[in-house]
């Protein structure tokens, strides 16, 4: 007989059933059992012979990772013989394999919850082995009910006459139930008082959003808030937030391709069982009752972020939003949290937002999962870039439901963690050449996502069986947050404290992504503490898994008040404006006065995320940032109507290590108002071709930073098999389409093959991948 231990994705995802349907169509005889994470397996067949069969057999969400096997007699396990195979009890053992991800609610389960006369209608908590929370109902491993937040719940008999046949596709499925032994919806009224369960709950929360209202629905990992379009205003009223992009989930793939253009890729991912949030263009020719609530959706912007139903719940609410009369194939759903906070699991932490109405469900949450968020890549022809999960590629923006757990090989095996920067953050675990990172986390400015850092340090350091550290990585920024908490971890475990510089981090994480040793590197950021004590964020560097070479950068530029220009940007397109004689007017007298005095002794940066909120007061007239991020997003939509970008009037000889910045911005002014000044922000007149200006000047810097970092890739020898120097885009920045594309025109135009992010977040969502991988490379 032989003994085989399988890590991968075994547990929770009907890896014992499927194999052993495998062993009684092969007619083998023998075991398999849950051993801490992984999977064990005793059979009288040849090992290499059976696993061919069991792979025929598995589920889409099944993955064998690594495999160890040896021959030995039945007596040597202390047990005879079997006479059939069986799933034999779970085990404690290592925690060596990754988990699955939460994923989509398979067509046949949503067949069986529409069917009147199937037992599990209108059940919104139908699933099978191949769909179905995962990540957020694991309570501890091994995966077994007991250790599942489907523990409360005892199995009727319909459900045990499933759970336990083996010619049923919920054979062992651990989280399986029916509306006579499972979790049960509720409707609240805004008195919080339950009025409705079941169907009539559904019902009563469709009434509440036909009427106007705004409701909170319990998912499988949070809280979402959910209106029509049409209620847009108020809720942004409501909620205080006057510009941000809400997510807008549509019915079905039909809809979707009636109010944004589809791609075949955005297609393919939008109905991938990880049904992420998916960032595309609004069509213009969009259906007349639809293009206000995509206006309103995301004022400003060419894109809107979509998404398909992926639980049974939103399935039913749609069902119940037609019955109800509710005519609109879409609603508005979005993360249900205070501003600032992470997403509520429980009304009481939501409560403050006193809403219309409450759908909530009784089963716990094991841990807050937001829903993904990705861009889909534009045309990149022979750009290395991997698969994400279910084969996407994408730009993360935020990697959570569906996408994670994502384990990710390293060349290194120690054990480290790492904590990111402040923004967008993600924790990050390190174990036998792997990297496993958690879901976003957020803005660890605010306490309570401080707390849920701390929260996801201890789950992950223990469903991935981390155990000791290492190594803590930080971020080089003497203030942050992760930085002093990171430094309370290692003086704790007496390990070593290793700060690595934010773009560095983001080099190596795409190292990570794309499994190359070394490459050029072009970071386009925000800002992030530089070596010398200064803010970077337009880099031209060399990166590998001992350090990096910093190739160039832009020429550095003024940010008057340092964060205050992040709020608001004309200060930025001013101090640049006043650098090369001309003036910007403000409206504001005393602003001026102040900003005049202290024009030479401005904070100065190379980000070139600061530079397009520059670019995007000058052009556009945004002086207010509302949210993160606000003024380089609205200029992308000015970015992407250019058809052919004007390059030609912003080259400048690419020498020294300065990016050239004042003599461009210089150049733009002249070619859009050659009358000269005084100026004022927005005022620039579209006729003269301001999308082709604008993605000129963009374009010519970024240029400039690909010819520097395949220099450097060259002289470094981190070539492909053809010669041609690998550089990359990473950084904030890079999630901007027409900037990605500019990225790879000037890659082409010097022979360089291009790298692209596909499954770390380019933004600071990836940052603790690269201090991961840095950290355990100095073990």
């Amino acid at each position: 007989m032989w003994l085989i231990h399988i890590t991968g994705v075994v547990q929770g995802v009907g890896f014992r059933p499927s194999v052993k349907r495998a062993a009684d169509r092969m007619g083998c005889r023998g075991f398999i059992r849950n051993d801490g994470s992984h999977v064990t397996i005793g059979v009288d067949a040849d090992a290499s012979t059976f696993l061919s069969g069991v792979r025929e057999e598995l589920g889409p969400m099944a993955s064998i990772e690594g495999v160890d096997s040896s021959e030995m007699d039945w007596a040597d396990l202390n047990m005879e013989e079997p006479a059939g195979f069986s799933i034999t009890p779970s085990r404690e053992g290592s925690m060596d394999s990754s988990l699955p991800p939460d994923t989509a609610m398979c067509r046949v389960c949503q067949g069986e919850m529409f069917d009147p006369d199937d037992r599990r209608y209108r059940f919104p908590f139908t699933n099978c082995t191949d769909c179905g929370a995962r990540y957020t109902a694991i309570l501890s491993l091994p995966y077994d009910r007991e250790r599942t937040t489907m523990e409360p719940f005892d199995l009727c008999t319909g459900c045990l006459d499933e759970y336990t046949n083996p010619t049923f596709r919920r054979f062992h499925a651990q989280t399986i139930s029916c509306g006579k032994d499972g979790p049960i919806y509720t409707y609240l009224g805004r008195d919080m008082k339950e009025s409705a369960s079941g169907w009539d709950a559904f019902l009563g929360a469709a009434r509440e959003i036909r009427r106007g209202g705004r409701i909170i629905m319990k998912g499988w990992g949070g809280m979402h808030i959910c209106c029509a379009p049409s209620e847009l205003e108020g809720l942004r009223e409501w909620y205080g937030r006057p510009y941000k992009p809400f997510a807008l989930m549509v019915r079905d793939l039909e809809t979707a391709d009636s109010i944004v253009r589809l791609s075949m890729e955005g297609r393919r991912i939008l109905s991938s069982p990880a049904r992420p949030i998916v960032l595309m263009e609004k069509r213009h020719d969009a259906p007349e009752w639809a293009r206000k609530g995509l206006d309103l959706a995301s004022p400003g912007l060419c894109n809107v972020g979509i998404y398909l139903p992926y639980s049974g719940g939103h399935h039913l609410l749609f069902s119940a939003l037609s019955e109800v009369g509710f005519a609109r194939p879409w609603v508005v759903m979005t993360s249900g949290n205070l501003p600032g906070e992470p997403m509520a699991l429980t009304l009481d932490a939501i409560s403050d937002l006193d809403a219309d109405g409450y759908l909530v469900h009784n089963r716990e949450i094991s841990a807050r999962c937001d829903d993904s968020v990705v861009v889909p890549h534009p045309p990149a022809g022979s750009a290395v870039r991997r698969p994400g999960p279910f084969d996407m590629l994408s730009f993360p923006i935020r990697k959570a439901r569906g996408l994670i757990p994502d384990p990710l090989d390293i060349p290194f095996t120690g054990r480290v963690m790492a904590l990111g920067a402040e923004r967008n953050v993600s924790l990050s675990v390190t174990k036998r050449g792997r990297i496993f990172t958690s879901p976003y986390i957020g803005n660890t400015r605010h306490p309570s996502v401080m707390d849920y850092l701390r929260e996801s340090k201890s789950r992950m350091r223990y469903l991935f069986g981390v155990g000791d550290i290492e190594a803590v990585g930080v971020d080089l920024h003497p203030r942050y947050n992760t930085g002093r908490y990171g430094s309370e971890v290692a003086k704790e475990e007496g390990v070593d404290l290793v700060k690595i510089q934010h773009h560095h981090a983001h080099g190596a994480s795409l190292l990570v992504d794309s499994g190359l040793a070394s490459m050029g590197c072009v970071v386009v950021d925000g800002v992030g503490h530089g070596d010398d004590g200064k803010p970077w964020g337009g880099e031209s560097m060399w990166v590998d898994h001992q350090g990096y070479v910093r190739a160039s950068h832009l020429e550095p530029f003024g940010i008057p008040g340092g964060d205050a220009s992040v709020h608001h940007p004309e200060r930025i397109a001013r101090w640049l404006c006043r650098e090369v004689g001309w003036e910007l007017a403000l409206g504001d007298e005393r602003l001026e006065t102040i900003l005049e005095k202290t024009h030479g002794s401005s904070l100065m940066t190379s980000s070139m995320g600061r530079l397009l909120d520059g670019l995007s007061a000058l052009l556009l007239g945004v002086t207010w940032r509302t949210y993160d991020g606000e003024p380089a997003i609205r200029l992308e939509a000015l970015l992407g109507r250019s058809k052919n970008p004007w390059t030609e009037p912003f080259d400048h000889p690419v020498c020294g290590t300065g990016i050239e910045v004042t003599s461009r911005w210089r150049t733009l002014l002249e070619e859009l108002w050659s009358e000269g000044g005084p100026l004022s922000p927005g005022s620039a007149a579209d006729d003269k071709g301001l999308p082709d200006i604008a993605m000129g000047f963009v374009e010519s810097v970024v240029g400039d930073l690909v010819v520097k970092a395949a220099n450097e890739a060259l002289a470094k020898g981190s070539v492909d098999g053809e010669g041609r120097p690998y550089v990359g885009i990473t950084g904030g920045v890079s999630y901007n389409v027409p900037i990605v594309m500019g990225f790879l025109r000037s890659c082409d135009r010097v022979g360089a093959r291009a790298v692209l992010h596909s499954r770390v977040p380019p933004g600071d969502g990836g940052i603790s991948v690269g201090q991961a991988v840095m950290a355990a490379s100095r073990l």
